[in-house]
């Protein structure tokens, strides 16, 4: 294998260039967004760079669709033109929607990039072989996309490997300063514009001739027969024996199992169409039948996802995620009766179908957002009626007491519109502003607790009210940290799971944690002599967050109430949690993980 020489190198990359510039125009304008909002320090604060930084992360799988589109339909210059045009504009109009003060604003943004750039990936991989015939060129153009893919992530992940040891041995062996987030910098030039850059590169030129291809990598076959084949039937075995299960108890089957049969239903069409090439082949005659078999199996494990999904949302409503579910069973039901009846077959309907569908989720009133908040405002309107909270259009604190259940529904609505959606549809019901200080500018919103205490009930988190579950409490890193009385700091430590230290020194001091998490062992030594431990126990700590914020949701708590403090005879320190997760098992709390940074002074008179 000869290796490409540097003009070589250059060559192609002119190509590409040339071939692609509305697309690396994207990646360079997206990847300077990126850059500059994570060299910045400090508050955050509203930028347009944010809507930048999502229209162009759309921007790169849309504008490459539109080129690979006009290359294969021949478009002339004035309609390919045309439709880039239209194209900037759309992103543009989508940008608008886009808050600039992305990092408070309601998740609502960030899933619905998701599922357009799901959508706008479907279109690059389905539309320039839209239409009827080249089956086996489409296969091969995809076959080619993926395999680009992914030899692009493992060119990328080695290049920022190399790059950051190189990083790392200029701080150690020369003694530069090389802040951490210059690792983070460096991750996202190299996503941004190499992994880009060196994708496109190797796009086939010749769609028109992929037709006629007949090449197949083994590897495929492999990797289809001898690991995707058995994972199908692992699946299909625990699928089919819990169908029994649910038929001998005359039980509903669990929500948990719709990501199983999502699982198997995925991993089957994937095998179908990576297999699809080689079906006609005299040794492979199997997978006609096989094809058959498995759209067949699908039959009873749809209905058993329609009757997951119909329990989940009869009992709490309709959210984002069960509204997808029941949109991806009504298409898994849809590819079943196509594949079991059609006689063409086609395996383009497969992510033109889900291109279709991802796009019109994510917006309009007959969109996932759209139902998903009406159907929650209007659980929560039922509720707060029902115990004479809302009465005439408006929010009065509750007179009689109100049962756990209806509590714990109530915070659960209360801290769903906080997270995806915010306040806005509930807002005419508060005589008193949801956002914290109206003088501000933005879309960042009381915390769940608040709102429902102005309900005149205390919040009950979903994970106390039914069971097992993870509560997060952050700190407001825009507070100020009292360092005073203390001599020396230790930098962010992140502890839990994989980050336990089994022990930290600095010279000065030394500590370790426990193996729950919850108590730190600090010693100090001065001339060399061991000196008495400090243990200080977070669990005081944590009990009286959850008492206090027992929320979910909740963020920007002060970094006074997230600390604790202890002194010995040789020492005083000072421990503020960043963040804190903790998680409910059987009843009983268990500290996950947190961030810690310590304050520390060693008391040489004692």
């Amino acid at each position: 294998m000869k290796l490409p020489s540097v003009q070589q190198i250059l060559h192609t990359s002119t190509r590409t260039l040339f071939r692609f510039p509305a697309v690396l125009l994207a990646a360079v304008v997206g990847t300077a967004a990126a850059l500059v909002l994570a060299d910045h320090e400090g508050p955050p604060n509203p930028t347009v760079l944010f809507n930048i930084l999502l229209a162009a992360i759309l921007g790169i799988p849309y504008l490459s669709a539109v080129t690979l589109t006009a290359e294969k339909k021949k478009w002339g210059r004035p309609a390919f033109l045309g439709a880039l045009t239209v194209a900037v504009i759309l992103l543009a109009a989508y940008a608008y929607t886009v808050p600039a003060d992305l990092p408070d604003a309601p998740n609502i943004h960030l899933i619905r990039l998701v599922l357009f750039a799901a959508a706008l990936h479907l279109m690059a991989a389905v539309a320039p072989y839209i239409g009827g015939g080249e089956l086996n060129g489409f296969w091969h153009y995809n076959k080619a996309l993926c395999l680009r893919f992914i030899t692009a992530y493992l060119f990328s992940m080695v290049l920022y490997a190399g790059l950051c040891v190189a990083l790392a041995a200029l701080d150690h062996l020369f003694g530069m300063d090389v802040p951490e987030k210059r690792y983070f910098e460096l991750w996202i030039l190299i996503s941004g514009i190499f992994t880009t850059w060196f994708f496109l590169a190797g796009v086939p030129e010749d769609l028109d001739g992929l037709d006629a291809s007949d090449e197949y990598p083994k590897v495929i076959k492999i990797f289809a027969q001898y690991i995707l084949l058995p994972l199908i039937l692992i699946y299909l075995l625990i699928l089919y024996v819990y169908i029994g299960k649910i038929l001998v108890e005359w039980s509903w089957p669990r929500g948990w199992v719709s990501g199983l049969i999502l699982g198997y239903g995925t991993t089957g069409m994937l095998l179908l169409l990576l297999l699809h090439p080689i079906r006609e082949r005299l040794e492979n005659a199997w997978m006609k039948s096989g094809s058959r078999w498995f759209y067949a199996s699908m039959i009873p494990l749809v209905v058993m996802l329609f009757l997951a999904m119909y329990r989940r949302i009869a009992e709490y409503g309709i959210t984002e995620g069960r509204y997808i579910g029941v949109v991806l069973a009504i298409w898994f039901a849809s590819m079943v009766v196509y594949f079991l009846v059609s006689k063409t077959k086609n395996i383009k309907v497969i992510p033109g179908s889900l291109f279709v569908l991802a796009l019109l989720v994510g917006f309009g009133p007959w969109g996932a957002f759209e139902v998903s908040e009406s159907s929650q405002v209007g659980r929560l309107r039922i509720l707060l009626e029902k115990n004479s909270i809302l009465t005439g259009g408006k929010v009065q604190k509750a007179r009689d007491p109100v049962s756990s259940d209806d509590r714990g529904q109530i915070s659960s609505i209360i801290g769903y519109l906080h997270k995806i959606h915010g306040y806005d549809r509930i807002q005419p019901w508060f005589s008193e502003s949801l956002k914290p200080d109206t003088g501000l500018p933005g879309t960042k919103t009381k915390s769940p607790t608040l709102v429902v205490k102005m309900m005149g009930i205390d919040y009950l988190p979903g994970w106390l009210g039914r069971g097992d579950g993870t509560i997060t409490f952050n700190s407001d890193r825009t507070g100020i940290t009292d360092i005073s009385g203390y001599d020396r700091m230790i930098p962010s430590q992140n502890i839990g799971g994989m980050n336990l230290p089994k022990r930290y020194s600095t010279g000065e001091v030394a500590f370790w944690v426990n193996p729950q998490l919850d108590t730190l062992t600090f010693i100090s030594a001065s001339g060399g002599e061991p000196a008495d431990s400090l243990r200080i126990a977070l669990r005081p700590l944590v009990d009286g967050l959850l008492e206090a914020y027992a929320n979910i949701y909740e963020s920007d708590i002060p970094p006074e109430r997230m600390s604790v403090q202890m002194s010995s005879g040789s020492m005083k320190v000072k421990v503020y949690l960043r963040q804190l997760q903790v998680r409910r098992r059987e009843g009983e709390v268990k500290l996950n993980s947190y961030e810690a940074v310590i304050l520390y002074s060693v008391l040489k008179d004692r």
